[in-house]
């Protein structure tokens, strides 16, 4: 595991770019900003960072940053991690899923029971044959093994259909999916024949529909998307990638997010292809900034400057620039990278010390 920059707020002496200390044999990474979790091969779940409302799933609300990496505990049997704001969520290999973090509503499957947040992971009730998620800050998407998608949490733009309430509920009008993310106000989905459908709001163009503005709950297809293999979402914000390798992206493009070379806040319905690339063969999205691995594994950023940080070359990211890393990409979430060949050191649940990872734990 590398780090190519921070989280956010870092207190001083923290350090900012490097392999992250005892994380090897890494299969799976989530970032939220503030915290970072990771699943090893074996199936345990670590993370480091800063305790937001419970992030680092280590039985407290105190307000620390845990500069070391250290296991989380109650999970030996992990295939996957996924953060939605600051909400971690893992699927387990017997397709059921546990959670913690700030959002306690989003743990309980839509049940709010405090805003204190969860400290530990626990179990979310009635959530199973899980393959994928594709989680939101105040919602959560689960891609089940028979194509079927089921939601909970906040329902504002309708992203869990046109029903009331907060609890858990299989999408109606969508199924045969293979991929699915939520771009917050809206989610998307890629289908077994390469199409993508949308649901909640178009406000910035995210259902592809002209005029903007409007939501609903009924899936309908993006116009333009075929033979896609993969989607992914940020603030308002969605990618696609094809199986050619080409990336689009469509929603709102502040900051450079579309990767159209416009930096003002703009939308697009319609997606636009993210202009010099190579092929490309994973991507990624974290708020307004879009991610791309090529076939090499090299690593390609765009948009948010906060995100992009030095590797923005001092630009907002209205293009895609070359971020650097000590060896072939196999996968990326915020700022920090899984990369092929052990770019970690060190070993042990504190791990830290002279490598500069120390810090309140």
């Amino acid at each position: 595991m590398w780090a190519y920059g921070p989280h956010f707020g870092p207190p001083a002496g923290a350090r900012a770019e490097g392999a992250v200390p005892g994380w090897t044999d890494v299969v799976s990474v989530a970032d939220s900003g503030h915290t970072t979790v990771a699943v090893k091969a074996d199936g345990t779940v670590w993370a480091y960072g800063h305790n937001t409302k419970g992030s680092l799933g280590r039985g407290t609300h105190e307000r620390v940053y845990g500069g070391a990496p250290r296991k989380v505990a109650g999970i030996s049997d992990a295939r996957a991690v996924h953060v939605g704001g600051s909400t971690f969520i893992v699927v387990r290999r017997d397709g059921t899923v546990m959670a913690w973090g700030a959002e306690d509503i989003l743990v309980n499957a839509g049940k709010r029971q405090g805003h204190d947040g969860v400290t530990t992971p626990r179990a979310v009730p009635g959530v199973d044959g899980v393959v994928s998620m594709g989680p939101g800050s105040l919602s959560m998407f689960a891609l089940r093994s028979d194509g079927r998608v089921l939601g909970w949490g906040i329902n504002l733009t309708d992203v869990l259909g046109d029903k009331d309430g907060t609890g858990l509920t299989r999408i109606d009008g969508v199924e045969g999916v293979v991929d699915v993310a939520s771009a917050d106000g809206a989610v998307v989905a890629v289908k077994s024949d390469g199409r993508v459908c949308a649901w909640g709001n178009n406000a910035h163009g995210l259902l592809g529909v002209e005029p903007r503005g409007g939501r609903t709950g009924r899936p309908v297809l993006v116009p333009g998307l075929e033979n896609i293999v993969q989607v992914a979402g940020g603030n308002d914000l969605a990618l696609a990638l094809d199986e050619n390798g080409a990336v689009r992206a469509w929603g709102r493009g502040v900051s450079g997010a579309l990767g159209d070379g416009d930096s003002s806040d703009h939308s697009s319905a319609k997606p636009v292809r993210v202009r010099g690339l190579p092929a490309i063969r994973r991507i990624a999205a974290f708020q307004y900034t879009g991610f791309a691995i090529d076939t090499d594994g090299g690593l390609w950023g765009w948009g948010s400057g906060l995100v992009l940080g030095d590797h923005g070359e001092g630009r907002t990211g209205g293009a895609p620039v070359r971020i650097p890393a000590p060896g072939p990409v196999l996968d990326v979430s915020g700022r920090h990278v899984i990369v092929a060949g052990g770019a970690g050191q060190g070993a042990g649940e504190d791990a830290a010390g002279a490598s500069g990872w120390g810090g309140q734990r």
